[in-house]
């Protein structure tokens, strides 16, 4: 999905476990849930939940979920290093 074709999900909710962008705080984050008229996102890198409407949230571009992924896993594999 082109980040041009915005929140084309069902009734404007993405599924759980989509990657997002909620452009209010312009953080990348994982939906966690949709209750009633919010979606509950959490950091990609883990961290506390926080509510956004759906219309303050779009899906990442490829190149956006890539760079998300991969921060992901840099993160892990320092951790794995650094726990030795």
């Amino acid at each position: 999905m082109s980040a041009a074709e915005g929140t084309g999900w069902p009734e404007g909710v993405p599924p759980v476990g989509a990657l997002v962008r909620d452009t209010r705080k312009n953080c990348d984050a994982v939906v966690m849930a949709a209750i009633g008229t919010y979606v509950q996102l959490r950091p990609v890198k883990g961290g506390t939940e926080w509510d956004a409407k759906p219309k303050d949230i779009r899906a990442l571009t490829a190149r956006e979920e890539l760079s998300a992924r991969m921060s992901v896993r840099n993160t892990a594999m320092q951790l794995r290093v650094g726990g030795q």
